[in-house]
């Protein structure tokens, strides 16, 4: 019998638990995540320390984790000054780490690999994008490496504005892989640039994308997002907030109310909304996940 696909999973019944954070995590642990190069610094000089957080999701009953390649293009690696190539080394020594963390699970079961695309620059600075034909060759090349290392799907994370949202799905959508574009919001309504969200999910989904997404802010917005447009998706949809509070005028602010056991708790009445996906991003541990399966585990009518 052939291995169940993405595509297969994500059209039958139940929920799917994507991981959590992986940066925040790195740094949590010790691991130095200069930039511009951030959690690609782990591929190439901790990867067992990446192997370690991959095995813990798994372990808290993640079905899905993330490649550490929110930074592994040849743009990051130039501006990092070192060679193209070695990002092209860093992507596929990436895809390894987390093939290696589900072959080593004491109980083997099916567990998916997204392929993580990121903006090219900042992700709170939309003001920095590129131009259309600049990030679409980027993009490009990185989903196909992810692609050739053998991810399951492709995640475009955290687009903070239309023109980059727009060219990293159309370059990966060309791999033929299933594509699960992630917005970033700065309110229900608008990304980070102003773009209004709802044009332009519709335009995604004209494109063909496998699953609509948000990720990386607070889960208030997420409940009010929810609360206004999700009877309008006819898609899958993945949501993973972060932990804390984001301001463009001050920046990070934590937020203590965000336990594991209250993320538990938000996700689930999410769950019980329609949503597909729930994992964690900036700030959330293995403990917020594990706590989320828990409460899943209590209510089986979502898993199955």
């Amino acid at each position: 019998m052939l291995p169940m696909t993405f595509r297969d999973r994500l059209n039958q019944p139940g929920i799917l638990l994507l991981d959590g954070a992986m940066g925040t995590e790195l740094a949590r642990r010790g691991i130095n995540l200069t930039l511009p190069l951030w959690s690609a610094a782990a591929v190439l000089y901790a990867p067992e320390t990446v192997i370690q957080i991959h095995a813990e999701y798994l372990a808290a009953g993640a079905d899905i984790i993330t490649t550490t390649t929110f930074r592994t293009d040849r743009h990051i690696f130039t501006k990092a000054g070192l060679a193209q190539q070695l990002a092209r080394q860093a992507c596929f020594a990436a895809v390894h780490l987390a093939q290696t963390a589900i072959n080593n699970q004491i109980e083997q079961r099916c567990v998916f690999i997204a392929g993580s695309l990121a903006p090219l620059e900042d992700c709170y600075h939309p003001e920095l994008v590129q131009d259309y034909d600049t990030i679409f060759s980027i993009q490009s090349e990185k989903a196909a490496w992810l692609a050739e290392a053998g991810v399951d799907f492709l995640l475009i994370e955290t687009m903070n504005n239309n023109i980059e949202t727009l060219a990293t799905t159309q370059a990966a959508l060309r791999t033929g892989l299933p594509v699960i574009t992630s917005c970033l919001l700065c309110d229900a309504d608008h990304l980070f640039d102003g773009t209004d969200i709802k044009p332009l999910m519709f335009e995604l989904f004209n494109k063909g994308i496998t699953a609509f997404a948000l990720n990386c802010f607070h889960h208030t917005i997420i409940s009010e997002f929810l609360n206004r447009y999700l009877p309008e998706i006819p898609l899958p949809l993945a949501v993973y907030p972060n932990a804390d509070y984001y301001y463009p005028e001050s920046g990070w602010q934590k937020d203590p109310t965000f336990t594991p056991a209250n993320f538990a708790r938000i996700a689930l009445n999410w769950l019980k909304m329609g949503v597909k996906i729930i994992g964690g991003c900036c700030g959330t541990t293995p403990n917020h996940i594990h706590a989320l399966h828990n409460l899943i585990t209590q209510n089986r009518q979502l898993s199955s």
